[in-house]
């Protein structure tokens, strides 16, 4: 709320960019009647997952284990209840590409290497290094603020005087950006020339700035 000597209002501002990163979601799934081998297994698939991205000229920096399970397998057999009939592990990675153009040959490199045991779960396409995009929204609600400020003051006869207060909203990006249907997935690993169209996504920030108010010319 304004006191009668300050008035505070909120400006939105947005930035469009081009993603430059995809981030795939793969896993690793094994079943096996014994836990160890249904551990290892998934294990190995994992390892050759890695070692598949990194000869592919992913950096072992943009690789990261986000998950890891052993769960057991049941089934219901009539007058017996559940039976435990073997183990399912899966790890799960996510694998950032910075080269879009070669996307399709690190999905086919991925697929190859884990085999039976691997798992496409989707990929999200973002922006790697969004601060330039978050300081321009930033910078462009500002200015909105600023804007609708001077015409408020105006009318009330009155100046704008300094910025006394800022309350800076976290910047709004689409992250991890937006999803690339598991058809051009598909097609990505089936057809390593096919090409993803990394399009425009959109950052958003909000700034609130009280200013005082002075006495009109």
């Amino acid at each position: 709320m304004s006191s009668p000597d300050s008035i505070t209002v909120t400006g939105t501002g947005s930035v469009t960019v081009v993603p430059d990163i995809a981030v795939l979601r793969v896993g690793a799934e094994v079943r096996s009647p014994r836990l160890g081998e249904a551990y290892d297994g998934a294990s190995r698939a994992s390892e050759a997952i890695v070692a598949a991205a990194l000869r592919s000229g992913v950096t072992r920096s943009d690789i990261v284990s986000a998950s890891l399970s052993v769960a057991p397998e049941l089934t219901w057999e009539e007058g017996r209840g559940q039976q435990l009939v073997g183990y399912v592990a899966s790890r799960g990675l996510t694998i950032g590409a910075r080269d879009l153009a070669r996307t399709g040959e690190l999905l086919d490199a991925v697929v190859s290497a884990g085999g039976g045991a691997v798992r496409i779960h989707g990929i999200s396409l973002g922006v790697s290094d969004p601060a330039a995009a978050e300081a321009s929204a930033q910078e462009a609600a500002f200015h909105e603020a600023e804007g609708a400020a001077r015409r408020l003051a105006a009318l009330a006869g009155r100046a704008l005087g300094a910025a006394v207060r800022i309350d800076a909203g976290a910047p709004l990006a689409a992250a991890p950006g937006p999803p690339v249907p598991l058809r051009r997935v598909a097609l990505a690993a089936a057809d390593p020339s096919a090409p993803l169209e990394p399009g425009e996504t959109e950052v958003r920030a909000s700034v609130t700035v009280t200013w005082s108010l002075a006495d009109g010319a």
